[in-house]
């Protein structure tokens, strides 16, 4: 039986891609098992998990806002991501002035469901927590920026000091990034679709 070099590469790259998928499906693990599409709400099985507040009454502005004396804009890298991935946000400076805010905690992971966003973070002591506020300001052309791994420990675990837990489990869903700190603006923020 005569191989070609053509044969010989169509076989290696088959070798390949079926390794390559078999890391995939390892390093993503079972992908999200919480509730699919937008649950009616969010809930959880916990009896001493108390869910993060609403800490803005304001309308979430999306992606850019303009404060009296400069303006910001939030990004992500993409619409759509991969649970077990990096989600990364940057909140960008655009303007001619600082931007004080109340620094880099002040944001919500929040998932859309038919009783309105609710932060997908809580607390299992059976007490509400607030997430730590410090003064700070985003000088010109500069920014913050966050790393956060799609799973439950890689968003409980993003905020120092505070004994966070995300209940239930994150599924398949739209979900959005929302920084509430601007001083004297509305929250900013961007959706994302979780995918497994």
């Amino acid at each position: 039986m005569d191989h070609t070099r053509r044969d010989a590469l169509a076989g290696a790259a088959f070798t390949l891609s079926a390794a390559t998928a078999g890391c995939l499906d390892f390093a993503a693990g079972e992908g999200p098992q919480g509730p699919e599409g937008t649950p009616a709400t969010l809930t959880c099985d916990d009896d001493g998990f108390v869910r993060l507040d609403r800490p803005f009454d304001a309308s979430v502005a999306q992606t850019v806002v303009e404060t009296d004396e400069t303006s910001l804009e939030l990004s992500t890298e993409g619409l759509t991501e991969t649970y077990g991935q990096s989600l990364r946000v940057v909140l960008r400076n655009t303007g001619d002035a600082p931007a004080p805010t109340l620094g880099e905690l002040a944001y919500s992971i929040q998932r859309e469901t038919e009783a309105g966003w609710l932060d997908v973070r809580g607390s299992t002591t059976g007490e509400a927590v607030e997430l730590p506020r410090t003064e700070e300001s985003i000088d010109t052309s500069s920014a913050y920026s966050w790393n956060l791994t799609l799973t439950e420990a890689g968003i409980a675990d993003a905020v120092d000091g505070v004994d966070l837990t995300v209940c239930p489990e994150l599924g398949p869903g739209t979900y959005r990034f929302v920084y509430w700190g601007i001083v004297d603006a509305p929250p900013i923020g961007a959706e994302f679709e979780l995918v497994g």
